[in-house]
Formats: structure tokens, sequence, C-alpha cells
């Protein structure tokens, strides 16, 4: 695929976040908890997968594979969880605007981290002043969709 299709599905995806969030969040109030909104929400996303494996006739690791893995490659399991979660319980409280600000701020803050030091294996692009400023104004947007 080329980079335009990846740009499409991000910018997809991106969009759907704020359904998302209004329909766990629903759902929370209908089942009484946004934990086992979430819970289905896994429920769901697991069929889903495993859907698609099944149609792309993705084959499974053997078992013994799991032995080489490393406790950090099974963080991003808890992360998705805490992301689903946050976007259940959130945008009930601050809006779903200011919750997305803020998510995508704390995206932004860590991802510009990772690239300037390299981490987790990353390409290095040090902070410049440009993206300095590109920091400064994402922080400065955030203050005021949140204030006003």
């Amino acid at each position: 695929m080329n980079n335009s299709i990846y740009t499409l599905m991000t910018l997809t995806v991106g969009v759907c976040i704020p359904v998302m969030s209004y329909a766990n969040g629903s759902l929370a109030k209908v089942v009484g908890s946004p934990f086992v909104a979430t819970l289905i929400a896994f429920t769901v996303a697991t069929l889903s997968m495993t859907i698609i494996v099944t149609l792309t006739k993705t084959p499974l690791p053997a078992v013994g594979t799991f032995s080489q893995t490393h406790w950090y490659m099974w963080i991003g399991g808890l992360f998705i969880v805490l992301n689903i979660l946050t976007l259940t319980i959130v945008p009930q409280k601050l809006g779903v605007g200011n919750t997305l600000i803020l998510f995508v701020a704390g995206q932004i803050l860590s991802s510009v981290v990772v690239d300037h030091f390299g981490l987790f294996n990353f390409s290095q692009h040090a902070i410049n002043w440009q993206r300095a400023v590109g920091v400064l104004l994402l922080i400065s947007g955030v203050i005021m969709i949140k204030k006003f």
C-alpha cells in the first residue's frame, strides 16, 4: 500500500474515535458500567479479529513462539484497554472535544520525545525549533479549546 492509503486509513480511524466514545459511553449507561462496556467492546473486537484472521488465512504462530517474547511486547494490550476505557468514561465528564484534544496532545508530546531520543528502535529525529514551536502551538490550542 502507498502512503495515501495509510493516510486515509488513519484519518478514517480518527473520525471513528468520537463515534466510538459515544457508542461505548452509551453502552456503559445501558449496562451500568464502563468496565462491562469495555469488556463488550473487546469481545466484539476479538470476534472481529477472529473473522479477519480466518478470512485472510493468516497463520497463527506456534505456541513456542510466545516463549521468545519479552514482557514489554505485551503491554500494548494494556494500553489499548486504557485507551478504550478512558474514551468510554472521560467524554461524559469533559466532553468529546476536550477528551480528544488531550488525547492527541499526549500522543504528540510523547511522540516528540520518542523521536528525539530514538526510543523503542524508532528513527531518531531531534527536536528542532520548528518542532518546538509546533508543540507550543499545540499546547496553546489545547488551552484555548479547553478554556473557550
